[in-house]
């Protein structure tokens, strides 16, 4: 029988990795794939070191910025194992704050909107981007008012899918700062 898939490297973690903090930061950018031409990655560490914006008549479309809490959202990508590949379920819980009808309108196009990705930034300073290759759709969503004053009234989103692979870094060079990734990204969003 052939062996598909050599065992090529092991894994030494380095202190960064040893030392890393839980959670993520409270801004995420979303994107849809339909809305991009491309991205593209850099060769010798496969990170995410641009997106391409598609063009809509004149216009770009952006990614689009949503702001939470800190340490309220949580990303997930845990294995599921299959018959022919086992594939990571890339996961992004997001409580959404609302007081407007616009900022309802923005979580609603959001649960209907198809085939996503986000890139997030985590405790660590470091962004991270999910569901680039296959998107992720809404698979729950949950809200209300609570009972009690202290009861969340945020409308938590969470978007899920299957990928082939674990998240992905987002750096736009190998020297490139927090603040210049940011950027990047704030370049192209709305």
């Amino acid at each position: 029988m052939a062996n598909c898939n050599d065992l090529v490297k092991g894994l030494d973690p380095t202190c960064d990795a040893l030392n890393k903090v839980g959670g993520v930061n409270k801004r995420v950018w979303i994107g849809q794939l339909s809305q991009i031409t491309g991205y593209s990655k850099d060769g010798g560490t496969d990170d995410v070191s641009g997106i391409s914006m598609a063009v809509n008549g004149s216009i770009p479309f952006t990614l689009k910025k949503f702001i939470s809490k800190r340490d309220k959202i949580a990303v997930t990508f845990p294995l599921s194992v299959g018959e022919n590949i086992n594939t990571f379920n890339h996961t992004l819980a997001i409580p959404l704050y609302y007081s407007t009808t616009q900022e309802l309108n923005a979580i609603k196009n959001l649960c209907n909107a198809d085939d996503l990705f986000v890139i997030f930034q985590d405790n660590n300073d470091e962004l991270m981007v999910a569901g680039i290759e296959l998107g992720l759709n809404a698979s729950a969503g949950e809200g209300g008012t609570g009972i009690l004053l202290n009861d969340a009234t945020s409308y938590m989103v969470t978007l899920s899918g299957e990928q082939k692979s674990t998240p992905k870094y987002f750096n736009i060079s190998s020297v490139s700062t927090l603040a210049q990734n940011i950027a990047y990204l704030d370049a192209i969003s709305e």
